[in-house]
């Protein structure tokens, strides 16, 4: 079913069961579960489909084989008051304390030999780091998942686990198509060998900032090294002790890896690029007209800054309340992944459910419910085929991005708060939005700059390639823009330094970095940063970076942009390629002036497939988009064959279509209320019968109308449509429109009679809310039984009826037949 609607494979993720159905569990592992997994997988590959799968059930690694000590842990500080002259010993129930020192008046640092007793100079306090056990286990595991977490900050627990996990999977070698790992959700910050692996990697001794770390110390700058010292070394293992180990593992059982990084303590630039997909993810609504693309561009930044070809997307995750999410909803959240340079999209959160499991059938708690309970899903294959012939250039194109943004990771890590620092999406996302490279970003983009992010690992691979950064995947950038940073890596600098000497371009917004990261040896390398900037002209390399550009002859797309479209740049089969979108509420119709310079401009139509001919004047185009329309447009060195693209008219007056409209629903339930006819359309639950109130389906809406115009073309505009519409007139299908834009050209229109029949289906929200408000027992689940967008308890019962069908009004607006609009 789901190839026979445009899927083009999935992943299986197993997760907790439904009650009072025992019988049919597969328990996790089992030799069972392992026939029916390579059952499944060998008729996805009769389909042509790929199949990724988690080296777990649920998420987060780990499993009933995993034994309490191979868990993950964290650490506890511990603070005592002692007295001058006390002879202090560590307390014989506290176990695996793995550093401790005294600090008095002075603040001077004594490091405790915790197996003696220690003489007490002065007053004061006694600080410890405990390695304590970490509560994190599996999340919504199936049955026969349960288990421990793992330590993700120990290579060995991870290579033994990932060893184990495939001997109990019970598949061949090269099978999957993916490993797949979700968004980092575990919660331990210390491991069993963390104090000799920060003194490895720091240059000192743990101990000394524990006073630092304990709330204590009232030096702020003091404290804020230290606690980047102290998350750079989480990053560190997370990176070399986890990712880099599961993809290595996945490679010799000849797979790929697939990996969300973000809600990880690490730099999340280094941890994406360690995965053979990188992953990001929208979680909650995309409000209509705004554009939030910044943090899910780390994942693609990491994908072209390393050559990676693919960068994928748990996509339409709870954009808004269960059952209520539309296929509007889900075009403007395509769109945004899109242009975050995301090119290969999964949906998150199609169950199965057998044939006898009454409506709503088998859910998980964090879904848009993509799946064939929902009524939309027999319009789904529209979208479907929308964002395959747009991945289809997305994934053949190299993307051409203008600049290079470097992030200031250490500006992060030395952020106040919890040691653990989640490094979250959308609303998790003030490690991004509350730093001065949101803005810089901001400002970038509205002056038509198209960019990637780097970091500090990844610029150290950069070199000079004639005049442009070149990046380890033999990208190319025009320039490196460096945000205010206050701390950044004496490596780092002398890269940027190194860059500039060779020719590069390298501009810093407003001032030099002001210090380095960290402790270890302080005054040695703010001596040496010094250094180096003075070997940086100062005047040539800082300032506002949009006018250092633009003086050196680096400019963006600033007409898109000042028209107010939102764009992303590839090159394919040595042309320029544009995909560009409407964010806006209402139609946009600009002349824009693109860079490179070509014979035509055509545009491809992913909604559709149509393939057109854009009207041009030299380097000036006409682009023409309804709210949430994307188009690709290639620069062409040849004049192109494609028919002319038809625009609308602003000359011409929209007509509406009156009459008596005949309304049968067709498809959906709890059952199919009668057919009905209005001569004003409204929505269908405004009828007073409550069976439609309740309605969630399909109803065909059918109008005979008379047409006198001379031309058997014009723009059929369905107006609001409550939620989704496929179109036929006189008996042609002109395809389902899932949204925002409800408009059409339609080239069959007869003087005389003409039959219009619009499909129309709605989301399933009022008959879920008549199942509460009836207390139908539909929440049937194990774990997490059911909750809504808050986490709370799920009730629709006091939720108002949602609107529903064809609201219109209906227009029909001719063709002009020159349709050639001067300036």
């Amino acid at each position: 079913e789901m190839s026979d609607a445009g899927i083009g494979g999935v992943e299986i993720t197993s997760i907790y069961g439904v009650k009072g159905e025992e019988a049919r569990f597969i328990e996790y592992l089992t030799p069972g579960f392992s026939k029916i997994l390579n059952y499944t997988i060998d008729e996805a590959h009769k389909l042509g489909m790929g199949v990724d799968l988690p080296p777990g059930s649920g998420w987060r690694c780990g499993g009933p084989f995993v034994p309490e000590e191979k868990g993950l842990w964290s650490m506890k500080m511990h603070k005592i008051q002692v007295k001058k002259g006390e002879n202090w010993q560590l307390p014989a129930d506290l176990r695996n304390v793995v550093a401790g020192s005294f600090i008095g008046a002075d603040n001077k640092i004594i490091i405790l030999d915790l197996t003696k007793k220690t003489g007490i100079p002065e007053d004061g306090t006694v600080y410890l780091a405990q390695r304590v056990k970490n509560g994190d286990k599996v999340k919504r595991p199936a049955d026969g998942g349960e288990g421990w977490a793992i330590d993700t900050f120990d290579e060995i627990i991870t290579n033994w686990y990932l060893d184990e996990f495939w001997k109990r999977l019970g598949i061949d070698e090269g099978k999957l198509r993916s490993i797949f790992h979700d968004s980092f959700e575990y919660t331990g910050d210390f491991t069993t060998r963390f104090a000799e692996e920060f003194k490895k990697r720091r240059g000192y001794d743990l101990v000394e900032i524990l006073y630092e770390l304990s709330g204590d110390c009232t030096d702020k700058d003091r404290v804020a090294r230290a606690k980047s010292d102290y998350r750079e070394t989480l990053s560190d293992l997370v990176l070399g002790s986890f990712i880099q180990p599961m993809n290595d593992w996945a490679h010799r059982h000849k797979s790929l890896c697939r990996n969300q990084a973000h809600g990880s303590p690490g730099n999340i630039l280094d941890l994406y690029a360690a995965s053979d997909i990188p992953e990001t993810e929208i979680f909650r609504e995309v409000e209509p007209g705004t554009v939030d693309i910044f943090v899910n561009k780390f994942a693609s930044s990491a994908a072209h800054v390393t050559g990676k070809k693919l960068t994928s997307s748990e996509s339409f995750t709870w954009l808004k309340e269960h059952w209520k999410v539309t296929t509007s909803d889900m075009v403007r959240a395509t769109n945004r992944f899109f242009l975050a340079g995301i090119n290969h999209m999964f949906f998150h959160g199609t169950c199965y459910s057998p044939d006898d499991a009454e409506w709503p059938g088998w859910l998980f708690y964090a879904s848009t419910q993509v799946n064939d309970r929902n009524p939309l899903w027999r319009e789904m294959p529209a979208l479907f085929k929308y964002i395959g012939r747009s991945q289809s250039i997305l994934q053949n194109s190299v993307p051409d991005n203008d600049l290079l943004i470097y992030w200031p990771y250490y500006d992060v890590a030395a952020s106040e708060g919890n040691i653990f620092n989640h490094l979250g999406v959308n609303k998790d996302a003030g490690w991004f939005k509350n730093h001065p490279i949101s803005g810089l970003s901001e400002r970038l983009v509205k002056s038509g700059y198209t960019f990637d992010y780097i970091s500090d690992r990844q610029l150290k691979n950069c070199g000079i390639e004639s005049g442009k950064i070149e990046t380890e995947g033999k990208a190319k950038y025009k320039a490196v823009v460096v945000p205010k940073t206050k701390y950044i890596p004496l490596e780092t600098m002398e890269k940027l330094q190194q860059l500039i000497a060779g020719g590069g371009k390298v501009y810093f917004d407003e001032s030099f970095p002001e210090s380095v990261q960290g402790i270890y040896d302080l005054e040695q390398r703010l001596k040496q940063l010094k250094e180096i900037i003075a070997e940086i002209p100062e005047n040539a390399c800082v300032g506002n970076p949009v006018d250092l550009l633009k003086k050196n002859k680096i400019n963006g797309e600033e007409s898109l942009t000042e028209n107010g479209f939102h764009f992303i740049k590839m090159k394919m089969n040595g042309e320029m390629y544009y995909m560009v979108c409407n964010t806006g509420l209402e139609q946009k119709d600009k002349w824009v002036e693109l860079q490179p310079e070509g014979k035509s401009v055509v545009i491809l139509n992913p909604m559709n497939g149509e393939i057109s001919r854009a009207e041009t004047k030299g380097n000036r185009v006409r682009i023409q988009l309804e709210p949430e329309q994307l188009v690709f447009l290639a620069v062409t060195k040849n004049n192109a064959a494609s028919p002319e693209l038809i625009y609308e008219s602003s000359q011409e007056k929209a007509e509406p279509l009156t009459g008596t409209w005949k309304i049968e629903f067709t498809a959906g339930g709890p059952v199919l209320p009668g057919n009905i006819q209005t001569g004003q359309l409204v929505s269908w639950t405004k009828t007073g019968d409550e069976e439609i109130r309740r309605f969630a389906g399909t109803a065909k809406y059918t109008l005979e109308f008379t047409d006198t115009g001379k031309t058997g073309r014009a723009f059929l505009n369905l107006g609001d449509v409550k939620d989704c519409a496929h179109v036929f007139l006189n008996g042609k299908d002109y395809g389902t429109l899932p949204g925002p834009s409800f408009k059409v050209l339609v080239d069959n229109l007869r003087q005389g009679n003409n039959k219009l029949e619009v499909e129309v289906t709605n989301e399933a929200a009022n008959r879920i809310r008549d199942l509460d408000v009836r207390g139908v027992n539909w929440k049937k689940f194990y774990d997490i039984n059911f909750v809504n967008i808050n986490y709370e308890p799920f009730d629709a019962s006091g939720w108002k009826i949602m609107d529903a069908g064809l609201l219109g009004p209906v227009t029909l607006k001719p063709l002009v037949k020159a349709n050639r609009n001067s300036d």
